[in-house]
């Protein structure tokens, strides 16, 4: 049974390795929406992702200094200050929130599963200890399920936001997002089948063998 633990833990630390590295990725990029190029109508946006936003000759019509915004800047920039509101909903703002806890959420879970493999953890046989880890790495995949089913959500019936929403797309880096959420599921869940592995081992030696009554020879006198 040790070998099996031992080898949930290894799958547990692939599925959580590649997991951030997805993460982190999908993070850090602007390709979470970007414009289809193959409609007929020109679209003055061109893609956006958690911190960037890239536009073409695009003009707020509730900015009434009448800028032009062209090329691509941070979101939180000073080019993008006049029409901050709009391009930064609370609903958006809910999910880089979420998401920037959920990174650091991730990488913890990936080094407490990093010393539970090697043996640096104090915690490494108990079983409670297994159980909390499993349960913040399928704490971070669902986080992250809802911030994509939000994100894609909004994309798309939000109306008031970027312009043409029909003719945007989902892009790479939110897929990677979405890969990141199965993979730290998967890893949650092998983490949870090891833990319940050791629960059982660890009860299967507190119960000790029942070897009946053994009467004791009567001792003789000449």
């Amino acid at each position: 049974m040790e070998n099996r633990v031992k080898c949930l833990l290894y799958g547990a630390l692939v599925f959580s390795s590649l997991a951030f590295l997805f993460f982190v990725i999908g993070f850090s990029t602007p390709h979470w929406l970007e414009s289809d190029d193959r409609f007929i109508t020109v679209s003055h946006f061109i893609r956006l992702g958690l911190w960037e936003a890239c536009f073409n000759q695009w003009t707020y019509y509730k900015d009434y200094t009448g800028k032009t915004y062209d090329g691509c800047w941070w979101i939180f920039s000073y080019e993008y200050r006049p029409i901050w509101q709009w391009l930064n909903p609370p609903w958006f703002l809910g999910v880089q929130v979420v998401m920037t806890l959920n990174m650091i959420l991730e990488g913890v879970s990936l080094l407490l599963l990093i010393l539970f493999v090697i043996g640096c953890c104090p915690g490494k046989t108990s079983y409670k200890a297994l159980f909390f880890l499993s349960g913040l790495t399928i704490l971070s995949g669902l986080l992250t399920a809802c911030c994509t089913i939000i994100f894609g959500a909004k994309s798309v019936i939000d109306r008031q936001w970027l312009e043409n929403p029909d003719q945007n797309y989902l892009s790479w880096s939110f897929g990677l997002i979405v890969l990141s959420g199965f993979c730290i599921l998967f890893s949650g869940m092998c983490v949870l089948v090891a833990a319940m592995q050791l629960r059982i081992e660890s009860q299967y030696r507190e119960t000790e063998p029942y070897e009946g009554y053994q009467m004791k020879p009567a001792s003789t006198h000449y």
